[in-house]
């Protein structure tokens, strides 16, 4: 009998936690889609009623000094980039790049230096359309097609340390930081273990891709692939992650932003939304 009454008190006591879950936080928490089990309600969640929010436009918002960059842009054989597209290159050491990069590598490969004493080094970055379908003829069997490569971009790095290159790069110390550790300077694992159902295509642990804080630190920490990451928005809902906000939105219509909004960037994902980020006070 005893066993049946304290039973009896955890099934009720799970009721009424579930009943207040449901009651007394906004619907809008739920709105992530289940295969997203990581993006708890503490971590990553929409909000309609917490933080006071103002209508605005993509206009509106450069005007006010929100900066423009392709740090989010989804590049697969699902969403090619335009045959026109170029992006803005710099050079680094020799080396062309995405300017959104630079910085992020220089870190990355600083600290790869502090902590083993190893230089981490690009094979590959920033691609033309040309150079791209040389590597194809070429016969290299981890090529995308021409207008399917990050590279284009300049925003993904294949990156390799003496003796280590290519699928041997996690069999090197400094591989499996950049690894665990890649977010923490705006990359991503581009096609990690875990997700080749996802891309089309098997564990590159070499190919690094930009895409920038929070995002970077949010699609590591829930092992998610960037295309999963960007369908999981509901368009127009408001997403906050500690002190950013997140809004993936349809370009031809007015949304809301967190009043006393800062460091605001616009990318476009390639899927016909724009994803602005940005901090409030």
């Amino acid at each position: 009998m005893k066993f049946l009454k304290w039973f009896a008190l955890i099934l009720l006591s799970l009721g009424v936690l579930i009943f207040a879950a449901f009651k007394f936080f906004p619907g809008e928490m739920f709105l992530l889609r289940s295969y997203l089990p990581d993006f708890s309600a503490k971590s990553f969640i929409t909000s309609s009623n917490e933080i006071p929010t103002e209508e605005t436009t993509f206009d509106e918002l450069m005007e006010n000094g929100a900066a423009v960059n392709d740090s989010l842009m989804l590049v697969n054989d699902e969403h090619p980039l335009p045959e026109n597209y170029y992006p803005e290159i710099t050079g680094y050491n020799g080396v062309s790049m995405n300017p959104l990069a630079e910085k992020g590598y220089v870190d990355l490969k600083n600290d790869v230096k502090k902590k083993f004493g190893k230089n981490l080094y690009i094979m590959s970055a920033f691609r033309t359309p040309d150079e791209q379908k040389e590597i194809i003829e070429s016969g290299n069997e981890y090529a995308a097609n021409v207008y399917s490569s990050e590279h284009l971009t300049g925003l993904a790095l294949d990156v390799y340390v003496k003796y280590y290159a290519g699928a041997g790069f996690i069999d090197s110390e400094e591989g499996q930081y950049v690894n665990e550790f890649c977010h923490n300077y705006g990359f991503i694992i581009r096609y990690p273990h875990y997700g080749e159902e996802i891309t089309g295509i098997p564990y590159e642990p070499w190919h690094i891709r930009y895409v920038g804080l929070p995002h970077s630190k949010i699609i590591m920490d829930n092992n998610l692939t960037l295309e999963e990451y960007i369908e999981s928005f509901v368009p127009g809902a408001v997403y906050y992650y500690h002190h950013y906000f997140i809004i993936r939105q349809d370009p031809e219509k007015s949304f809301f932003v967190p009043k006393n909004s800062y460091n605001v960037e616009i990318s476009p994902d390639n899927t016909g939304f724009y994803i602005v980020t940005g901090k409030y006070k």
